[in-house]
């Protein structure tokens, strides 16, 4: 796409009334201009458990799987956002984008969720690795939240997780094995 239009589509984005679907265009719109550098951002976090419980969890911000770099850096500036710490923001928009997740995570190089919205292209990171990264999270930092929301994940996907994946992922951790045996007995998975 072309950079005036990219902007123009941006500057649109406030008549979006459904602030996930606003954030969802505005990563669209990121990543079609990230393209231009053969980057792609992967949706992760709290954003792309949105996305797969349909706004069942609500987050404020979008986390990305994204190098940090100048380019990335003059990508966002290119679209009007200010870079404050690690954060890229659009206040005007009511956006606010992470890169905590460097790349080269696991969820990089498995099956991941590609999504069209409006004609832009969004990458999402594949649910077997939200699922482990909740795990993970109740497992390791004693997060019931999270734990709450690997349960909820379960019980969506259950009909579509690749165990086989799950199991491999999580075999060499103990605890981690536990909790996912755990919730697969509840599913039969």
């Amino acid at each position: 796409m072309d950079p005036v239009t990219r902007l123009t589509r941006l500057q649109a984005l406030p008549d979006e009334r459904d602030p996930a679907r606003r954030r969802m265009l505005a990563l669209g719109l990121v990543a079609d201009r990230l393209a231009e550098d053969g980057l792609e951002p992967i949706l992760v976090g709290g954003a792309a458990l949105e996305f797969y419980t349909a706004g069942g969890y609500a987050t404020g911000d979008v986390d990305l799987a994204l190098e940090s770099s100048p380019r990335v850096d003059q990508a966002f500036a290119d679209l009007g956002f200010r870079k404050s710490g690690r954060f890229w923001v659009r206040e005007d928009l009511d956006l606010l984008f992470e890169a905590p997740a460097p790349p080269g995570l696991p969820g990089e190089t498995s099956p991941r969720t590609v999504v069209e919205i409006d004609g832009l292209r969004v990458v999402v990171i594949g649910i077997e690795d939200l699922l482990i990264d909740r795990l993970r999270a109740a497992v390791h930092w004693k997060s019931d939240e999270d734990r709450r929301w690997a349960r909820r994940l379960v019980h969506l996907y259950s009909d579509r997780l690749d165990w086989v994946y799950l199991r491999e992922r999580t075999a060499a951790i103990p605890e981690e094995s536990t909790a996912l045996e755990a919730l697969a007995g509840e599913v039969g998975g």
